[in-house]
């Protein structure tokens, strides 16, 4: 405030008086500058007010006193000031304007800060030196534009608190979530009456049926004597990413670390190292459901303003990329805080205080088309308001989100509430996927990589790892598609699976145990990934995923021998199917000659119909029997 009020007195200074005739006003007008360079505000304020009560039309007067009102915060008596200076010569001072429309839309008198911003631009030079405040000045008037209209045309909005189990005294924010909202993790901000530093942590609630759990501190290795808070649990419930300020392996001030849990317990965190963290603040990350790409905020030196959103991508070798900025589309020259990733991978929610909104921090949406955000989009009136609004989270269905709020009613400070989402904000809905990993022959858990593509484009949708101590797995994926699923693990075949979500059912988990055949001479896999046209043994282009899976399970074991069969169902005659199965395997012996696999350690082998796992007196037991087979002939 001391910087905004020595910048007024050098500018009224600088103003000509046109009064030259009234020699006592001009001198002191001069001893109220002096005693504003002195800090003698009071005295300065009643020498001031003596000559406007004595010289109505003394402009400079009133411009002093406007910029002394404004600076301290006295927004109404600064604007009688300011309102007095262009009632005297409404060309007078051009940066009064900017000041009278910031003090209207205090008042949430939109109307009024568009005329005196337009005016401004009237008034204010053309150049290079004026660039960015008329620049600025455009943006104020598209954003009370924004809000006159939000105003008018309010979103649906019912929130409630989400009550005493998770909200407390303190400050509750950044709520996160697993995909069966089963866990609900949250940082809360202890404050102490004694001088002490407020202090994050984490806390966990657990829902059961309808119910939050009471939330209890996550002791375990998450919170520790460094300063943890901000994270994001991944939405299989099997990472949570989060940030630690000033540890002794931090890259700056607060660094990106990640903890996996095996079983009950949390490992030991990691920093996620120098292509993610910095000598800077790095915070607030996401996950999405793939598992692989990580959302943060950082304020890093060659962003777009104080502080942007980032991503970065984990590799196969399980490195991270070097983190990328996420562009203009979503940074500004403000700041961006508290990214939300979706689990359909579709949209990105975010707090800003640049992008047009209610004033503050606003929380908008972005669409992301084939990895591209094309758009951005306010949530709307009431869900912002003229405060902070900042840390949303959506339910995988898209229906249902949290965010922090401090509102009258609430037990203190920031706490979180819960609201049916209206449509237009609604994300695409997803379910989930969950069952365990296990060894077919002996039961035990097994630590599998799990990878889910759309069969359609042949990308990768979501991949996840299962538990080592209970073989535990949840994947997210978006409704409507048909999908490959494959389940890798040292010393075991890969397993397939295809299953189709185009009349899913999002409310309920697609459940799916699956069992790992060891790699032991005489077992064998059934393929359900492979595809062949209609009678025919070509290999349809779905089928490439599962095969280049194949390849890598071979060439990751150089001396495995395996043997393709092929079987069909009993639609046709004998010599047919028999001749259809043998084509079909080597048709899949000849891709993986193609892609560089020893022909010594493969066989194609065609059974016909002679070997059914099914009925062929159905639809459903046809479709079993039509297969492709490997079995393991050597190791």
């Amino acid at each position: 405030m001391r910087k905004e009020i020595l910048f007024c007195i050098v500018l009224c200074l600088l103003v000509p008086f046109h009064l030259s005739a009234q020699s006592k006003a001009e001198k002191k007008f001069e001893r109220a500058v002096a005693m504003m360079a002195k800090t003698e505000y009071d005295k300065a304020e009643k020498l001031l007010l003596d000559i406007i009560s004595d010289h109505e039309d003394f402009q400079s007067a009133y411009l002093a006193l406007g910029e002394m009102y404004y600076a301290e915060k006295s927004f109404e008596k600064a604007k009688g000031m300011l309102l007095e200076v262009e009632r005297i010569d409404d060309k007078y001072d051009f940066n009064a304007y900017m000041k009278l429309s910031d003090i209207y839309s205090r008042e949430e008198k939109y109307d009024s800060a568009i005329v005196y911003l337009e005016k401004y631009l009237s008034l204010v030079p053309d150049g290079e030196r004026y660039a960015e405040r008329r620049d600025e000045a455009s943006h104020l008037i598209s954003c009370f534009r924004f809000r006159i209209d939000a105003l008018d045309n309010p979103v649906e909005f019912n929130p409630k608190n989400m009550g005493p189990n998770i909200n407390s005294a303190n400050n509750e924010y950044l709520p996160t979530m697993t995909a069966d909202r089963s866990e609900l993790l949250i940082t809360r901000q202890t404050l102490f009456d004694d001088g002490r530093q407020p202090e994050e942590g984490f806390y966990m609630s657990v829902r059961t049926g309808n119910e939050w759990g009471k939330a209890g501190k996550v002791f375990d290795v998450l919170n520790s004597e460094n300063n943890e808070g901000a994270g994001c649990i991944s939405p299989d419930g099997r990472f949570i990413y989060f940030t630690r300020c000033y540890a002794q392996d931090g890259l700056g001030s607060c660094d990106i670390y990640v903890s996996e849990r095996l079983g009950d317990r949390w490992g030991e965190p990691r920093n996620l190292g120098k292509n993610v963290n910095g000598p800077y603040w790095d915070a607030q990350p996401s996950i999405a459901s793939d598992g692989r790409t990580l959302f943060f905020v950082s304020n890093r030196e060659g962003g777009y303003g104080q502080s942007d959103i980032y991503y970065s991508y984990l590799q196969d070798n399980g490195e991270w990329t070097k983190a990328k900025n996420c562009g203009k589309v979503i940074n500004t020259r403000g700041k961006e805080l508290s990214p939300f990733i979706h689990p359909s991978n579709g949209r990105l929610y975010f707090a800003s205080d640049y992008h047009c909104g209610m004033g503050g921090m606003d929380i908008f949406y972005s669409v992301l088309d084939n990895g591209r955000f094309v758009s951005v989009e306010n949530m709307g009136y009431p869900i912002n308001t003229s405060a902070d609004e900042t840390s949303l989270v959506v339910s995988p269905l898209g229906d249902y989100a949290i965010y922090a709020s401090e509102r009258e009613g609430g037990y203190g400070g920031l706490d979180l509430y819960g609201f049916e989402l209206y449509d237009k904000a609604r994300p695409v809905a997803v379910t989930y996927m969950k069952g365990n990993v296990m060894d077919r022959e002996t039961g035990k858990a097994v630590k599998a990589r799990l990878q889910v593509k759309d069969l359609s484009t042949g990308r990768i949708a979501t991949e996840s790892v299962s538990d080592s101590i209970n073989g535990h797995y949840l994947i997210c994926l978006p409704i409507g598609k048909q999908y490959a699923l494959a389940a890798q693990s040292p010393s075991y075949m890969f397993h397939s699976e295809n299953f189709s979500l185009e009349d899913h059912n999002p409310e309920h988990a697609f459940e799916k145990d699956l069992e790992l055949v060891p790699i032991v001479v005489g077992n064998s896999v059934v393929l359900k990934n492979i595809f062949y046209a209609t009678d025919s043994y070509e290999l349809l282009e779905s089928s490439f995923v599962e095969l280049n899976t194949l390849v890598r399970l071979l060439e990751e074991n150089p001396t495995l021998s395996i043997v393709v069969e092929g079987h069909t169902d009993n639609q046709g005659s004998e010599q047919y199917n028999l001749t259809l199965s043998e084509k079909r395997a080597e048709a899949v012996v000849g891709y993986l000659k193609e892609k560089g696999i020893d022909s010594t350690r493969l066989q194609a082998k065609g059974y016909g119909f002679s070997r059914p796992l099914e009925t062929n007196d159905t639809e459903e037991g046809r479709a079993k029997n039509r297969r492709t087979e490997i079995k393991i002939t050597g190791k």
